[in-house]
């Protein structure tokens, strides 16, 4: 029998030689590998998970038959990702919905706001609660859009500058210095500053604070408007979020890649003050003098690497590192019919996200603040999506509605999440039911929660729930994320670099970290660049760099 068809578990040898092994098939590690497979590396992704994706996740949670996008949904940079200019993603049917009615926030009283990608419609929502706010809206975000398209959009995808050297730079422009301005600001300080009414204040502070951002923070102003620009241009991935890393492992595996699943790295091996490949769990050795890790700092350098092979300077960053101020806490509901708000404006009903639970920025800060102190009270609000309006590929049995409800919360919760899970269920139904009278249990077919050790338990590189593998601090952003040494994406170890969240500019799924990675693994493998940079990045280069 051997004979004719082989040994059936023989598939992949005990021991291969690989140009760079990836470790992790997250969107950051297969952009990275996609680059480096079609420049003619021979390249493995290995990814814990059983399947590739990481936070680009959709998956039967709601079981059966319904369907949802478990970590990614809103797809920010899509406009400025270099991979879908470089690749023909297309012809995987990969497929962006980009809705113009982008956020709505509605209130107690009835009363709506709406953040829409045409700039004329938000405006005229605006003029509903302040005439002056509409106008200085409008003024605000074309200065900002440029800001956006200008300077931060394409210094996403090139190599971090150190930081006087970037001050220096944007000193050429007025635009330029407008940013650096922005940027000693808070995000409230901001608001405070171009807003007089409460409620736009407050739609405007949750979109750029949503994601992460200390509303009284300083020094991180520049992330206000890319992420308000951004959040008027979210994406949705039709037929999922998962489709997005499927095309992304299309292009590895037709150009050359090998992706292995189900296989968890275990340890990075060294050889001389140099990395010499990986061991995986069952026992396989994958030789390779340059590894490319995705996972976040304590895994790769404490777990992997381990502390003794470490400089130390590398020991005390990741000992001293922080992990995001506040993870997510979601419930999944599929519903007899969608939610349907009680307001003032039936276009709510269609918009891409709705922010409810909020009456003041007052309110929505005093949640931030007992999120960070570990509590959660009646004060919360949140965001919330009906997934299967934009997609009904979600939905396989038919008369249902897939759509979720998102907080944020705290990773150790007073009084844990073993007992407060159920409350939480019931406090998120009754103050969703307070803004969309129909999402009565009556209407509820079925309800799954993820908590933020939920997460921690589906991505364990997302420790403590942190999404963005760290906090977004002054200290932990630009040239500084993860450290000077490795912001490159190239670490102090030789032949290891990196690509995840944790290194710069950072998560949500920018790909941004796997572009500057490819770049740089391909400059040091001496492997002929067959992409080059985008026109908005072209242009950046030659204004503040030449």
């Amino acid at each position: 029998m051997e004979s004719l068809i082989g040994k059936l578990f023989d598939e992949f040898p005990t021991e291969s030689h690989w140009d760079a092994v990836v470790v992790g098939a997250g969107p950051n590690g297969l952009i990275t590998a996609a680059y480096l497979a079609r420049a003619g590396a021979k390249v493995a992704v290995v990814e814990r998970r059983y399947e590739v994706g990481g936070g680009l996740a959709t998956e039967e949670i709601l079981f059966p038959c319904y369907y949802s996008n478990m970590h990614a949904i809103y797809h920010m940079m899509v406009d400025y990702m270099p991979v879908m200019q470089d690749f023909n993603l297309g012809r995987h049917a990969l497929t962006w919905i980009k809705p113009n009615l982008q956020t709505a926030m509605v209130f107690g009283d009835g009363s709506s706001l709406l953040l829409t990608r045409m700039l004329e419609d938000t405006v005229d929502s605006l003029h509903k609660h302040s005439h002056k706010d509409a106008v200085a809206f409008g003024k605000l975000m074309r200065t900002w859009r440029r800001l956006v398209s200008e300077i931060i959009g394409p210094a996403t995808y090139l190599p971090p500058t150190p930081s006087l050297d970037w001050v220096v730079a944007l000193q050429r422009t007025k635009i330029g210095r407008e940013l650096l301005e922005i940027n000693e600001c808070s995000p409230l300080q901001i608001m405070n500053d171009h807003f007089e009414n409460d409620r736009v204040k407050a739609l405007m502070l949750y979109v750029s604070c949503m994601w992460g951002l200390d509303p009284n923070e300083t020094g991180i102003g520049l992330f206000v408007p890319l992420l308000l620009d951004r959040g008027m241009n979210k994406c949705y991935c039709y037929g999922g979020s998962h489709k997005f890393a499927g095309a992304l492992a299309r292009e590895i595996v037709r150009n050359g890649g090998v992706i292995l699943e189900a296989s968890e790295v275990t340890k990075i091996n060294m050889q001389n003050g140099h990395v010499a490949g990986v061991e995986l769990r069952e026992g396989r050795t994958l030789h390779s003098k340059v590894v490319i890790s995705s996972l976040d700092p304590h895994t790769t350098f404490f777990d992997l690497v381990t502390k003794g092979n470490l400089p130390a300077t590398l020991r005390d960053t990741f000992e001293n590192w922080k992990y995001d101020k506040w993870s997510y806490h979601t419930l999944h509901v599929v519903t007899k019919e969608p939610p349907k708000y009680q307001c003032d404006d039936p276009w709510v009903n269609e918009s891409f996200m709705v922010v409810l639970g909020f009456e003041s920025t007052d309110q929505m800060v005093a949640h931030w603040n007992n999120v960070m102190a570990g509590k959660v009270s009646n004060n919360f609000g949140g965001h919330s999506t009906c997934e299967s309006f934009w997609d009904p590929h979600l939905v396989r049995m038919p008369g249902g509605h897939v759509s979720f409800f998102q907080m944020h919360a705290p990773y150790d919760i007073e009084g844990g999440w073993d007992r407060r899970k159920k409350e939480m269920e019931e406090a998120i139904i009754d103050k969703w039911q307070k803004a969309a009278p129909n999402m009565k249990r009556e209407n509820i077919i079925m309800t799954a929660a993820e908590t933020p050790r939920d997460i921690e338990i589906r991505f364990p590189n997302m420790r403590r729930g942190a999404i963005k593998h760290g906090d977004y601090t002054p200290m932990q952003l630009g040239y500084n994320r993860p450290n000077s040494e490795c912001s490159s994406s190239k670490t102090p170890i030789g032949g290891l670099y990196l690509c995840g969240a944790s290194t710069y500019p950072g998560g949500m799924v920018t790909g941004g970290p796997g572009y500057v990675a490819a770049n740089k693994v391909a400059e040091d493998m001496g492997l002929k660049k067959w992409w080059k940079p985008t026109p908005v990045m072209e242009k950046y280069l030659k204004t503040y760099f030449e």
